[in-house]
């Protein structure tokens, strides 16, 4: 594998392994860890382990995660090699990122109702993750000066609250980039290195925010959640604030994002 992007160690422990790769790409949206890895047999997705605990974001919890829902119809099969080398390696799985949904069929909509509600009760012996704590800290780290009055007031806003106090495991970054649609109709959920046992009902908010989600789909989220409307409320309220900190963190320059901040700070504080 002459002029590799990968570290050396890796790359010639997988060619030991896999035999003679032939490509190894680099995916594209922002997973500057994952690779795809063309051999002369299949196709593999690499991702090379990355820790930030104060963040949740741990690709090494995620082999964890993956051996523990193994068999799941909605779960991307990892290589034997994953359970020996400091990185993960899925079998790759062709179908389309739900990227561009504009609407869910019903058809669709059920298989992701199901693991919805199928996924609080699988993560029994996993590590837990303190949400508040982290949207705590992603709003804390807020250093945008424009942002000054919004990372104040949406700090006070999170000690003011009464949060669910449920146990439920979360993926906890449930949104259509992260469905895989196969050739088969099969839906495939993606990226698991943030899930951890936390706050009931997070991953059903998650998806009222970020999916576009009918009425009655809500509603549907509202049930599988188990929480009252008013506790659903405030997760969905809290999906927005996270996503609003990681633009403001990430993005900062994003077109209406004081905006869509200043909404925020109207709706809820």
């Amino acid at each position: 594998m002459p002029n590799s992007p990968l570290p050396e160690s890796i790359a010639t422990y997988l060619q030991q392994h896999l035999g003679n790769i032939l490509t190894v790409d680099r995916f594209a949206g922002g997973h500057q860890h994952s690779w795809l890895l063309t051999t002369e047999h299949e196709r593999l997705v690499l991702r090379l382990n990355q820790q930030q605990p104060c963040y949740g974001l741990d690709y090494q919890r995620e082999r964890e995660v993956l051996q523990q829902l193994k068999g799941q119809a909605w779960i991307i099969d990892l290589h034997p090699l994953s359970f020996k080398g400091q990185f993960l390696l899925y079998r790759y799985q062709s179908g389309e990122v739900l990227s561009d949904l504009s609407s869910f069929s019903d058809a669709l909509w059920q298989q992701l109702l199901s693991i919805i509600i199928s996924l609080p009760r699988l993560g029994e012996g996993l590590p837990k993750f303190d949400m508040v704590h982290y949207l705590s800290r992603y709003v804390g780290d807020i250093t945008a000066a424009q942002a000054k009055r919004f990372r104040q007031l949406a700090l006070a806003w999170l000690k003011e609250q009464l949060w669910p106090s449920g146990l439920a495991f979360n993926h906890h970054d449930l949104h259509l980039d992260n469905l895989l649609l196969s050739p088969k109709q099969q839906l495939f959920v993606l990226d698991w290195e943030y899930a951890a046992s936390s706050m009931q009902g997070w991953d059903a908010a998650s998806v009222a925010v970020r999916c576009p989600v009918s009425r009655q789909q809500r509603q549907d989220l509202v049930l599988a959640s188990q929480l009252s409307e008013a506790e659903f409320t405030l997760l969905e309220a809290a999906v927005e604030l996270l996503d609003l900190a990681w633009y403001w963190q990430y993005q900062p320059s994003l077109a209406g994002l004081n905006q869509r901040s200043e909404r925020w700070l109207l709706a809820h504080v």
